[in-house]
C-alpha cells in the first residue's frame, strides 16, 4: 500500500491565504464600527445618567443604567477572622482561590460580609437596552377605541 499524499491532509496554501486575507479584512472593517459603537454607548450612558431612564415605544425598548460592582477583600481582617483560609492569602487576597473556598463551603459569602472582609466597588455602569413586553391583543385607548397590537420589529411585508 502506498501512503496518502501529504497534500491531502493539509489545507492548501491558497485556502489558508484566502481565509487569512478575509479575516484581516473583516478585522479592519470592524475596528471603526467598534469605535463608533463605544462613542455612541458613552454618549447614551451620559444622557441616561443626566436625564434618567426612558422608554422608546417606537423601537419597543427600555433604556436604563445598571451598576456593576466588583469585590475587594481586606486580607488582614480575612486572616484574623478566618485562619482556615490562610491558603487564600498572599500579599493580596487570591480571589480565584477564595472563590474556590466559597464554592467548597469552607466559608459563606454572608460570613465574609459580616466580618467586614469584603468591600464592593463600582466597576462600571452597564447600559441596559431591553425589549418591552409584547402585547398579545389590541390596546384599549379608552372611550371604546382600541389600538391594534404593534407589528413585530423587522417585519417584511409582501
Amino acid at each position: 500500500m502506498s501512503p496518502e499524499p501529504r497534500r491531502a491532509a493539509r489545507p492548501s496554501i491558497d485556502v489558508r491565504s484566502r481565509l487569512l486575507d478575509e479575516y484581516l479584512d473583516l478585522k479592519e472593517r470592524v475596528k471603526p464600527l467598534e469605535k463608533r459603537l463605544e462613542e455612541v454607548r458613552d454618549r447614551l450612558l451620559d444622557l441616561v445618567t443626566e436625564h434618567g431612564h426612558f422608554i422608546d415605544e417606537v423601537l419597543s425598548v427600555s433604556v436604563r443604567i445598571e451598576p456593576r460592582f466588583g469585590k475587594e477583600y481586606d486580607s488582614e481582617r480575612l486572616a484574623a477572622a478566618f485562619p482556615r483560609l490562610a491558603g487564600c492569602l498572599k500579599l493580596a487576597v487570591d480571589v480565584a482561590q477564595l472563590e474556590a473556598c466559597l464554592r467548597a463551603g469552607m466559608v459563606t459569602e454572608g460570613e465574609l460580609e459580616r466580618e467586614g472582609v469584603v468591600a464592593r466597588t463600582l466597576r462600571s455602569r452597564a447600559l441596559i437596552v431591553k425589549p418591552l413586553a409584547r402585547r398579545t391583543g389590541p390596546r384599549d385607548l379608552g372611550c371604546g377605541q382600541q389600538m391594534a397590537a404593534p407589528e413585530p420589529l423587522h417585519s417584511v411585508k409582501e
